[in-house]
């Protein structure tokens, strides 16, 4: 797992902005920002859905329409998911375990 101190600081800054999303609704299972984490001003660290397929990387979610083993974005998308649910851990952190439904 990856720290909070270890986290990039575009990534420990980021929270969400979109009219109706807050950290606590970031944390809330099944509900997702946007249902696919496109948030304005997403940092490429937090990016764990495919633009094109919409697979999503972080909850193993959504149909599959490359090899994970060799294309490149699915490559990316798949090694930013530790750093994702480090930053999910800080938003948790940041807002109590209350806020916590996932």
């Amino acid at each position: 797992m990856v720290s909070h101190q270890a986290l990039p600081e575009a990534v420990r800054r980021f929270r969400p902005t979109c009219p109706g999303c807050s950290a606590t609704a970031a944390l809330k299972d099944p509900a997702r920002p946007c249902s696919s984490y496109d948030c304005p001003g997403l940092p490429a660290d937090l990016q764990v859905t495919c633009a094109e397929c919409m697979y999503d990387f972080a909850f193993e979610d959504g149909q599959v329409k490359c090899d994970h083993a060799t294309c490149e974005e699915a490559l990316r998308l798949e090694s930013n998911v530790p750093t994702f649910r480090a930053w999910l851990d800080l938003l948790e952190a940041e807002s109590g375990p209350a806020a916590a439904v996932r």
